[in-house]
């Protein structure tokens, strides 16, 4: 596999199926066209943050931008694809059982030595800035390794990602294409949006629910807006109240978060339920004197799911709901 060109814009991904005619001129197809027998003709290009790739076969050594990745892989069927992760904190009970994935790094951004050694033929990255090449791997990098680069959820540098539960579902569509197994993708695209249906359908709440998605770092309070974290509340019937901010998170004061007065509080945490607990205690605390915290509605959201993207970002919609509206 191989750059093909630079499309020049960081517009939504898309799907050139490239199928050769009879005179042995190359055609190209309209995105979704499939093979008789179901599964996508070769060579194929798929763009990824402004970039073609070409496929000439499905990957066979994927490196994951994070372990939680592998859902996405393994609803496809194509979970053995997979050598190994970065962000390898993330890691969570159960990935043994992938046992092919033995290329791993705790590092969020992969050094060119590890990037060059696991020679994947695909990086499935969860933002372009793990290939940023300050001090780290750069596209650069993967390239002289043979590899593509498919961001989840487009979360390219230097231009917003989208903030709807579309974004999963065209990953799902696009990795269909890129493995050639685009029936498979759109049952899974179709279960996908029935569990989010089934989500929303518990938002019995007859006003608008207003929410905010925060987290504490380093003693600083944060703002999420972007990406996933608008696409889950949007998704829930509901509204994030910071979605105005420049960018995908921002630093905010207690005294902002406790003006937007939101009804819900969304709490990030990393690790265990206990960290969980902790999480919204401490939220809790410095909001004290908020709506969510007065009527008991500040809630924790696994960042683990947000870092894995793609069928991930379902189980959060549905942890979510449950929590917020009641299983």
């Amino acid at each position: 596999m191989k750059i093909a060109v630079r499309t020049g814009t960081c517009a939504a991904a898309t799907i050139l199926l490239l199928s050769a005619c009879s005179s042995g001129q190359t055609e190209t197809t309209a995105a979704g066209t499939e093979a008789e027998s179901g599964t996508a003709a070769y060579p194929v290009t798929v763009a990824s943050c402004g970039v073609d790739y070409t496929y000439d076969t499905p990957p066979e050594r994927v490196l994951l931008g994070a372990p939680g990745v592998i859902a996405t892989l393994d609803a496809l069927g194509v979970a053995d694809s997979a050598i190994g992760y970065t962000n390898g904190s993330y890691a969570f009970d159960g990935i043994d059982q992938f046992s092919g994935l033995t290329s791993n790094t705790e590092d969020y951004a992969p050094s060119r030595e590890f990037l060059i050694g696991a020679s994947p033929d695909l990086f499935l990255s969860n933002d372009e800035g793990q290939l940023g090449g300050q001090g780290s791997a750069s596209p650069d990098d993967l390239n002289t390794a043979g590899g593509n680069l498919y961001v989840l959820g487009e979360y390219c540098q230097n231009t917003p990602a989208p903030t709807t539960i579309d974004a999963v579902y065209t990953d799902v569509e696009h990795l269909g294409t890129i493995y050639g197994v685009p029936d498979t993708a759109a049952e899974v695209v179709t279960s996908l949006r029935d569990r989010v249906t089934a989500a929303r359908a518990k938002n019995t709440d007859t006003a608008p629910l207003s929410a905010a998605v925060v987290q504490s770092f380093d003693g600083k309070l944060y703002a999420l807006s972007g990406s996933y974290y608008s696409a889950v509340v949007d998704a829930l019937g509901m509204t994030n109240e910071f979605s105005g901010i420049d960018g995908n998170f921002a630093e905010i004061t207690p005294e902002a978060a406790l003006s937007a007065a939101p009804d819900v509080v969304l709490v990030q945490y990393a690790g265990s339920e206990a960290d969980a607990a902790t999480a919204v205690t401490d939220i809790s605390a410095l909001l004290a004197n908020s709506p969510a915290v007065r009527n008991s509605r500040v809630y924790p959201q696994n960042e683990a799911d947000f870092q894995a993207a793609g069928v991930r970002i379902v189980d959060a919609i549905e942890n979510t709901a449950d929590n917020v509206f009641g299983k």
